[in-house]
């Protein structure tokens, strides 16, 4: 077997361990199921492309977190610039209703509420759903495990108040 082939098959049993995570990425930083896809797509290519320069210094996972949310905010950019002025939370719903997956309601509010965050907090609370510790958080933002911490508690509190202006009662 050749090295590019080794190189080629260590990547896709890596990322397919990962497959769930991409996709949630994928649909809390795009909206329409296309751009989902486009989206996905477009992590995977980054992944491939940078996979020569994973050193492993991090843990694989950590690595490709970092490569997936800075792919998302940069393919968040390039929308926005070409945005046309329909309401995000609008066609959230729209395809959301449209999408092959059926979330339990409090879930889909969820969800819809983690995308009107800000990109950064975003970013956070999906590693903190994803069971990501604090060091790895703090790994993957640049930020101190401290302030991971506090901004953890930020962004709950946030995302509580959000759930309860969309009718969500409970913890």
């Amino acid at each position: 077997m050749t090295q590019l082939k080794k190189h080629q098959i260590d990547f896709l049993k890596k990322v397919s361990h990962s497959q769930g995570v991409l996709y949630r990425i994928s649909s809390v930083y795009a909206l329409g199921q296309e751009d989902r896809k486009d989206l996905w797509q477009e992590i995977l290519f980054q992944l491939w492309r940078s996979y020569s320069s994973f050193n492993e210094k991090s843990s694989f996972s950590t690595w490709m977190y970092r490569v997936a949310l800075n792919t998302a905010l940069m393919h968040q950019r390039k929308k926005k610039r070409s945005w046309f002025g329909v309401s995000s939370e609008y066609e959230y719903l729209q395809n959301a209703e449209n999408h092959s997956v059926h979330y339990d309601e409090e879930v889909r509010i969820l969800y819809k509420c983690i995308h009107n965050l800000p990109h950064l907090e975003r970013a956070i609370i999906l590693l903190k759903l994803e069971q990501k510790s604090y060091r790895e958080i703090a790994t993957i933002t640049g930020f101190s495990e401290s302030n991971i911490s506090v901004r953890i508690v930020r962004i709950k509190e946030k995302l509580k108040q959000m759930l309860i202006q969309n009718g969500v009662k409970g913890d």
